[in-house]
């Protein structure tokens, strides 16, 4: 185990049905790039992350290789698995494969993170062994009944959206994620399998509003218009 070393599982497994595309988010292209390969890019460039883990469907995994990942000039340490039926699956073949001492966990439906939140959320998982970013949530909530009939108020005061990366302690993830899988529990994130079965909490660090995840057609839109708005400012 390499002490103080980043290993980054990118989770590349989702099949996309809410985009009504046939082809995985993760394969889409965004400005004649595959989404995947922005996640990529960035973690490359990146000296402490030591290795990039991806978690593919099984029915993607030779594309992956043979098509987005022939192409690639990349030093770092990168290993293709295969995911599972649910989320924590995925999650724990990924940091099954991982060699650091460290993990950050990302969707690759997120193209668009920087190296500054990554360096917040494994600075943050140091010190507190979990880190998640999340940001606030800025406009009313309301419940709603079966009847779309709205029933009552939501204080958002507390209440945050939650993002990824995010970075764990290796053992205490690995721990985690083995014990959910075993128990056939489900949970949307990995901050919150950890915090149910060991009963660590995950330190929050400010996320970024353009780390937004493709879900919906006019989410890949919106990616478009940001790296537009990226490549004017730089």
């Amino acid at each position: 185990m390499k002490n103080n070393s980043l290993g980054v599982v990118i989770l590349a497994a989702g099949r996309g049905t809410r985009m009504g595309q046939i082809t995985p988010k993760a394969f889409l292209l965004l400005e004649h790039k595959p989404v995947l390969l922005y996640s990529i890019d960035l973690l490359a460039r990146v000296e402490y992350v030591d290795e990039i883990i991806i978690v593919v469907h099984p029915e993607d995994r030779q594309h992956l290789e043979n098509k987005v990942l022939s192409s690639l000039s990349v030093k770092k340490r990168i290993h293709v698995v295969e995911g599972g039926a649910q989320r924590q699956d995925s999650s724990l073949s990924g940091v099954r494969a991982t060699t650091s001492s460290w993990v950050a966990v990302h969707d690759a439906a997120r193209p668009l993170f920087s190296s500054q939140l990554l360096d917040r959320v494994y600075r943050a998982a140091q010190e507190a062994q979990a880190a998640i970013p999340t940001l606030p949530v800025t406009e009313s909530l309301r419940l709603v009944s079966k009847e779309s009939l709205i029933t009552t108020d939501v204080n958002r005061e507390n209440l945050h959206l939650v993002q990824t990366p995010q970075c764990f302690a290796r053992e205490l993830l690995l721990r985690s994620l083995e014990q959910v899988c075993a128990e056939r529990r489900y949970f949307t994130d990995e901050a919150g399998a950890v915090l149910a079965i060991s009963g660590v909490r995950a330190k929050a660090v400010p996320g970024e509003r353009a780390n937004l995840k493709i879900t919906l057609p006019e989410d890949l839109e919106w990616a478009e218009a940001l790296l537009k708005i990226k490549s004017r400012a730089a």
